[in-house]
């Protein structure tokens, strides 16, 4: 008996010791240090938050202005710190502010070219957004993602400059910022989310942007391992950026022209029909007055990828209680688009509707309509926002690496075993979904128009 005592606190030890350790790594890992360059946060029509690192305690300043020769306007922290936040408000919507770091002592460097940023407007406009997702693996890959989606926006612009229509230069498609809204699809830094993996693959891949776009993220699960994501980013709890308060930087909500985004967390928050964030998402989107709805979570509702949504037992149980609990509250809310990552390749669903059950249960009556086939895939809605019109679901999770799937989902009309990222534009009643691969390639287009005289075949909600 003795030695079973002994045997088990042998064993007690062990834990303890493993259990110590494990903290102090996380731990370790979680602590943000080092130089970090300006980046734009919580960018709204009248305020912008600007963060950025020292190595050692300095009191942070802003300066800032309209004019890039001369930013008189000046804003400072309360007290010295290496992880720097100011918060810069009474701003004026629609219009490029051009700021310099710096503290006490001096400032930082600058560069016109680079820092600055552009607040939302009030009114309806054109709206570029980029969307990457599983972005967390520094390297070759991610490069050549960013690369051959930016490259391609450059030189597809979205818009001409209304204010300057005779204008025959380049320089007339040039209005505002190269993207509106820019959104990262979780696992943000693989593997563990510490703040050296969140330098690589982030600030240090995408320093140059970050200095005047403001970064929508989600949670992922590998973001989840440190504690690094919320000390990064800051993220509208207080509905600061439209919608309702969510109270929570785990989820929240984005206004932007006509349309209004709903990004929800399927790693760490409840995810159950009477949860927290499945009551405020009801709330929200009841008060939403804007044409379109976009949702963005990590953990797809369908998916036959490097991830299984029939299975139970896969990412436990998340992708199945977000399709059973979480999107049905979308639907009724009206969502026409619905983004997710996870998943390490590219598919894409018909337009659908109450498909919350696994795969062998899916029917042709969940799918709204199979689209207009011409130079991409088009989809007709009514223009009235309201319950159940059908929504497409994308998955988008290969911005940094690929992985094997047999994406054979039945709800999915296309799967792509490639590297890439999303550029989605919205223009009034009209939005054009592309995915671009690492080659520049635009390897899958669709359409979802809003038409007031439209009237559909589908009738209604088919709940197995």
């Amino acid at each position: 008996m003795s030695l079973l005592k002994n045997f088990v606190k042998i064993l007690i030890v062990i834990a303890l010791v493993y259990a110590v350790g494990r903290f102090v790594v996380v731990f370790q890992g979680s602590q943000l240090s080092g130089y970090r360059a300006p980046y734009i946060q919580m960018l709204t029509q009248s305020s912008v938050i600007i963060r950025w690192m020292t190595e050692d305690n300095q009191l942070g300043i802003i300066r800032y202005g309209e004019n890039p020769e001369r930013m008189s306007a000046v804003e400072s922290e309360q007290s010295p710190a290496k992880n720097h936040g100011v918060k810069l408000s009474s701003l004026k919507p629609a219009t490029r502010y051009y700021y310099q770091t710096g503290t006490i002592s001096g400032s930082h460097d600058y560069d016109s070219e680079k820092h600055w940023f552009y607040t939302h407007p009030e009114e309806v406009t054109p709206t570029r957004v980029w969307v990457i997702g599983d972005s967390g693996k520094a390297g070759e890959t991610l490069s050549q993602v960013r690369d051959s989606a930016l490259n391609w926006m450059q030189g597809n612009p979205l818009v001409l400059n209304q204010d300057d229509s005779n204008n025959t230069s380049d320089e007339k498609f040039i209005k505002g910022p190269l993207i509106n809204i820019w959104i990262a699809l979780g696992d943000i830094a693989y593997r563990s989310g510490t703040n050296d993996q969140f330098q690589a693959a982030l600030f240090d891949t995408f320093e140059d942007l970050l200095a005047n776009t403001a970064l929508w993220p989600i949670y992922g699960n590998h973001d989840e391992r440190r504690w690094t994501y919320f000390r990064i980013f800051d993220l509208p709890e207080n509905a600061e950026a439209g919608g309702v308060a969510s109270h929570t930087e785990n989820y929240y909500s984005i206004d932007y022209s006509n349309i209004h985004f709903v990004m929800l967390d399927s790693q760490a928050s409840d995810r159950s029909k009477t949860g927290d964030m499945a009551n405020w998402l009801k709330r929200d989107l009841a008060q939403n007055k804007k044409t379109w709805v976009i949702a963005a979570f990590h953990h797809p509702p369908y998916t036959k990828g490097s991830h299984d949504s029939d299975e139970s037992s896969d990412s436990r149980g998340r992708m199945q209680e977000m399709r059973e609990n979480i999107v049905p509250v979308l639907e009724d809310g009206g969502v026409d688009l619905v983004l997710s990552g996870h998943s390490h390749m590219y598919e894409r669903s018909y337009l659908l509707d109450c498909a919350y059950e696994t795969s062998d249960r899916f029917s042709t009556e969940n799918i709204v309509s199979e689209g207009i086939h011409g130079k991409h895939q088009q989809y007709v809605k009514p223009m009235q926002q309201k319950e159940h019109q059908g929504a497409v679901y994308v998955i988008a999770g290969s911005a940094a690496r690929i992985d094997q799937g047999p994406i054979d989902h039945p709800a999915h009309h296309i799967g792509l075993l490639e590297a890439g990222s999303m550029v989605i534009d919205v223009d009034n009643n009209k939005l054009i979904a592309r995915f671009i691969n690492n080659k520049g390639q635009v390897r899958d287009e669709f359409s979802i128009t809003k038409d007031a005289e439209y009237t559909s075949d589908y009738q209604g909600c088919v709940k197995k």
